[in-house]
């Protein structure tokens, strides 16, 4: 019998689609990195990142420091019930308003539906950075990346 020279290129070009895919896969798998920390866009960021990779130390570091901030314990124990939230969603900083030591992010939120042919939705938020001791530090933030039940002060300027 003579082999089919198409069923072999089929083979051959699935053959190579999956070691593409693979070497992808180990290229790219150091995941991302943190930037630095002289932007409010750049800590929100760092933030989200740092929840999704479940280093809760540094998360928590980026938080205004007062009165009202949670525990350590409050916060991780939060943010581990909303975990699944977390993972299907997505957030999109679409613009930043400065005032006064304070950032404003206007935010858009995509939560994912969490199934394959789940639907999908957007949510427009807001997020408050202040800018404390030459460092910016997030006073509030949209849930799933904040506590429900989370105070925060100063509110923003009007």
């Amino acid at each position: 019998m003579r082999p089919d020279r198409f069923l072999q290129g089929i083979v051959l070009f699935i053959f190579i689609l999956v070691i593409a895919a693979l070497g992808s896969y180990f290229v790219f798998q150091g995941g991302q990195k943190y930037l630095p920390e002289t932007k409010p866009e750049n800590v929100a960021r760092n933030y989200i990142l740092a929840l999704q990779k479940k280093d809760f130390d540094r998360a928590y570091g980026y938080l205004l420091q007062n009165e009202e901030t949670p525990s350590f314990a409050s916060f991780q124990e939060s943010l581990l019930r909303q975990r699944s939230s977390i993972s299907d969603s997505a957030l999109q900083i679409i613009d930043i308003i400065h005032q006064e030591g304070q950032a404003v992010l206007e935010l858009v939120i995509i939560h994912g539906g969490g199934e394959p042919f789940g639907s999908t939705w957007r949510e427009e938020a807001t997020g408050l950075l202040i800018r404390e001791n030459g460092e910016w530090k997030i006073s509030r933030f949209p849930p799933p990346f904040w506590g429900w039940d989370w105070e925060t002060l100063p509110r923003p300027l009007k």
